[in-house]
């Protein structure tokens, strides 16, 4: 099974799709975010970039709705109608004609890959179970006459990150640094703290802010408002199973 890549770049690809993995990443995606709804879901409900038709009908005993290559004629009872297959049915339903939907466009791996990408890192999502929470264990060491030292490690966007305990101060005096910062709902945020500047039209010093994954997305706070529970800086990253890291 091809990993699934993923990117520290900070462009807002924090996956990168291919042909071999867009499936596994998405049912991935929508395995561990039980949250992500039909409704958050009809970005995906377009038409295939190269179209194609199927024929969807309901099930008037069960209820379910069907879809099929060809107008099912061995039910006169049945209403059926012609549609535009769908990203959504590349994705689901390969299985109705190998040929045209087991594989994807180019360009409807893109598209895809920015809609994950969008609802990770805009509405906080997830890419594996039990992200979010600072857990304790043993990690290797480079120390001489030791193999192995307790750590503390997240993980994040299917990573596990090996964290250490900073100063407030510490950051203050710094720029340029990865971090999670615990906020006061004692959730974690990985963030780009670039460093202090002033604000002209206030007239005060700033905490200048990037999203990790999107270094387009920016924010400020005020010195006195910087107020974190905890902040650890990032010595090491490792992929999660069934992920690599491609940069």
């Amino acid at each position: 099974m091809v990993s699934i890549q993923l990117s520290l770049a900070g462009d807002g690809r924090l996956l990168i799709l291919t042909p071999e993995t867009v499936r596994s990443a998405f049912f991935q995606f929508t395995e561990v975010n039980r949250e992500y709804t039909s409704r958050q879901k009809f970005p995906l409900n377009r038409p295939l970039d190269q179209p194609f038709k199927l024929w969807k009908y309901k099930n008037k005993r069960d209820g379910i709705v069907y879809r099929s290559i060809s107008k099912p004629s061995w039910a006169t009872n049945i209403t059926a109608k012609e549609t535009e297959a769908t990203l959504l049915d590349g994705l689901y339903r390969a299985y109705l004609d190998r040929e045209k939907l087991s594989y994807l466009h180019q360009k409807d791996i893109q598209y895809i890959e920015r809609e994950i990408n969008k609802q990770i890192i805009r509405n906080n999502l997830a890419l594996v179970h039990n992200e979010g929470v600072l857990l304790e264990g043993y990690g290797i060491c480079q120390q001489p006459g030791k193999n192995r030292e307790k750590v503390k490690y997240i993980r994040r966007y299917g990573m596990i990150f090996i964290l250490e305990p900073v100063m407030r101060q510490t950051v203050l005096k710094a720029e340029n640094l990865d971090l999670f910062i615990q906020d006061e709902n004692f959730d974690f945020h990985l963030v780009r703290y670039q460093g202090v500047l002033l604000s002209t039209a206030r007239s005060r010093l700033e905490l200048l802010f990037r999203h990790r994954l999107d270094f387009s997305l920016t924010w400020t706070c005020t010195l006195d408002r910087f107020q974190p529970r905890q902040i650890f800086r990032i010595n090491r990253i490792y992929p999660c199973d069934g992920f690599s890291i491609f940069c």
